[in-house]
C-alpha cells in the first residue's frame, strides 16, 4: 500500500499519465522539486497510516514492544521513507501506465516478501536458507530489512543491530530516490 501511495502520486506529475501532469511539466517548478513535493505528501500520509496500524496493534491487540514504542515509531518513519521512495522510483519509470506501474510494485512487493520469509514457515525456512548461502540477498531485500528493523526491536537486548538496520533502510530509500529523480529528468513528450 505504501508503494502505491508515492506510484500515484509521482506518476501524477508525468504529463503522459494524467492532464494535471501535463500542466505540471509546462509550469516553472523543476522535476527534482516535483518529485520532493510528491515524496513528502506521500511519506506523510504512509507514516500516518503506519502509525494508525502501529496503534490499533499496541493499543487494541495488546502487542508490546518492550517498552520500546519510540524505536518502533522511528522505524515505521524509516520503513515509510523507504518503501515511499521505491514507490517513487517505480512510478518515475516513463511510458508505462499506472497500472502496470503497480502492478510491478505487486510483483516485487510479493518476490522480496517470499524470500523475507513472511509467508508463514515455509517461507520462513526458504528466507533461512537464503540468509546463509547469501547474506547480501536479505541485506538488498526491503521486506526483510523492514522485517528485521521489528526483529531487531524485540529480540536483542543491544541496539546495534536496530540501528544498523535503520541505515540500510536509509540508504535504500536515498538510492530509490536518486532512481526516481534521474527517471524524472528529462523527458520529452511528444505532445502535452
Amino acid at each position: 500500500m505504501s508503494i502505491t501511495v508515492s506510484i500515484n502520486a509521482v506518476s501524477a506529475a508525468r504529463a503522459n499519465t494524467s492532464a494535471v501532469g501535463a500542466r505540471r511539466q509546462v509550469s516553472g517548478v523543476s522535476p527534482a522539486r516535483q518529485l520532493a513535493v510528491a515524496m513528502a505528501a506521500s511519506f506523510v500520509t504512509v507514516f500516518f497510516c503506519l502509525l494508525l496500524a502501529f496503534a490499533y496493534m499496541r493499543f487494541v491487540l495488546g502487542v508490546e514492544f518492550g517498552g520500546r514504542d519510540g524505536l518502533a515509531m522511528l522505524a515505521l518513519a524509516a520503513c515509510a521513507l523507504m518503501s515511499t521512495a521505491l514507490g517513487a522510483a517505480i512510478g518515475a519509470i516513463p511510458k508505462i501506465s499506472i497500472p502496470g506501474k503497480t502492478g510491478i510494485a505487486t510483483g516485487i512487493t510479493c518476490f522480496c516478501a517470499l524470500f523475507a520469509g513472511l509467508y508463514g514457515e515455509p517461507s520462513m525456512q526458504l528466507a533461512d536458507r537464503v540468509s546463509q548461502s547469501a547474506p547480501w540477498a536479505v541485506l538488498v531485500n526491503p521486506a526483510a530489512q523492514a522485517a528485521n528493523a521489528f526483529y531487531d526491536l524485540t529480540y536483542y537486548d543491544s541496539l546495534a543491530p536496530f540501528f544498523a538496520t535503520l541505515c540500510v533502510l536509509a540508504v535504500m530509500a536515498a538510492v530509490f530516490f536518486v532512481v526516481a529523480a534521474l527517471l524524472m529528468r528529462r523527458q520529452n513528450y511528444e505532445r502535452l
